[in-house]
């Protein structure tokens, strides 16, 4: 007479529900459940993809591919992977000191920035009286932008750019693997290595294929067509879990034993390391599983993220919420102040939801009732 518990939807659901009890209950059961699907599927294609060019390289980017980059190698391990540590950052000195100023905006975040902000980005100093200097890299005042990078000094880490760069085996047609939006970061390699690789991105905006072929550039989500807003509204969010949790690669200096990467000071996040170490369990249970071998559709894969996205319970809102991400400068995802203090102080929320990096978190932080905040926060964007 007891009613029969609803079913799984399908093998993966019933993957995760026969494991889950096991975990502990936090970021570990949550990398699990919501980000071990789309690893998994995500290296899978990665996988079959590469057995169609063998002689390739695969690179996988510094910081946001580092957990795919461990899956791959837990689910292939005698498959040979290369870790690149480049960010637009630490490429923008070396166009900055070919006067490559186009290639030098497409590296900079779209952004208000200072004149100061600026040349601290491409690794130079600014000059006196141009450090107050505003530029709106969303819209930019190009004629006025290239004037002012003209006046920079020469990067003295420019030269360690190109050096690191020469110091990797990158070839024509090698594979690099990004989490994507418009493949930036593959224009500037190619354009620095004068090459020509071969892009698998995790996503894609709209910019992608006025820049690559579908040839040349790959997409796993969606059909290859550009991410709908939802995505976006979490990507941040996304990428923060996926990276390698250290600061942003910010330069190059060579040494006796080849170049070391500097990168900018982060602390150690706990909640991250936990959440990677139930994406690869995940990885490491499907390997041992009758389902090794069977593909996650793309679809399959991302959805428990988008159901993260748009409706985060309370809880999951307060687990991720605190955390950060770097995008020229450090915002964090949803960390709201009381209610009682907005009240008080109204231009202060609207002045916090303009930084949350994910807005939707944030308003159900805010205010945890069982409202649709991802479809308002959708109708707000149109």
């Amino acid at each position: 007479h007891l009613p029969t518990p609803p079913q799984p939807a399908d093998a993966v659901a019933a993957f995760v529900e026969n494991r889950l009890p096991a975990l502990q209950p936090g970021g570990q059961a949550l990398g699990f459940s919501v980000l071990g699907p789309l690893a998994v599927a995500f290296c899978q294609w990665l996988h079959d993809r590469r057995a169609a060019r063998p002689a390739a390289g695969l690179y996988f980017l510094a910081r946001d591919m580092y957990l795919m980059r461990e899956v791959y190698g837990q689910l292939y391990p005698e498959e040979k992977t290369e870790y690149l540590q480049v960010s637009r950052r630490s490429l923008a000195p070396a166009f900055l000191a070919t006067g490559e100023y186009a290639c030098v905006l497409a590296a900079l975040p779209r952004q208000r920035l200072t004149g100061a902000q600026l040349a601290a980005y491409c690794g130079t100093v600014c000059p006196e009286g141009e450090a107050e200097s505003v530029f709106d890299l969303k819209t930019p005042d190009t004629k006025a932008l290239y004037a002012f990078l003209a006046k920079l000094p020469r990067p003295e880490t420019a030269d360690a750019v190109t050096g690191y760069l020469q110091s990797r085996p990158l070839r024509t047609g090698d594979i690099l693997v990004d989490i994507g939006s418009g493949g930036t970061t593959q224009l500037l390699l190619e354009k620095l290595l004068g090459t020509e690789l071969h892009g698998m991105q995790l996503s894609a905006d709209d910019r992608l294929r006025s820049r690559f072929s579908a040839a040349r550039t790959e997409v796993f989500l969606f059909n290859g067509a550009p991410a709908p807003r939802i995505y976006w509204a979490g990507q941040p969010l996304l990428e923060r879990l996926l990276s390698q949790d250290v600061g942003a690669t910010l330069s190059y200096t060579k040494t006796p034993a080849g170049f070391r990467v500097n990168t900018a000071t982060q602390p150690a996040e706990p909640l991250v390391a936990e959440l990677q170490r139930g994406v690869l369990y995940f990885a490491q249970e499907w390997q041992k599983s009758v389902l090794n071998g069977q593909a996650i559709e793309p679809q399959r894969a991302i959805a428990p993220f988008l159901r993260l996205v748009e409706s985060p319970t309370a809880l999951q809102a307060k687990l991720l919420g605190d955390l950060t991400v770097e995008d020229g400068g450090i915002y964090p995802l949803a960390a709201p102040r009381s209610v009682g203090y907005y009240l008080t102080h109204p231009a202060a929320a609207g002045c916090d939801l303009g930084t949350a990096r994910w807005k939707i978190g944030f308003l159900k932080r805010l205010a945890p009732l069982p409202l649709p905040y991802g479809k308002i926060y959708q109708k707000l964007k149109k």
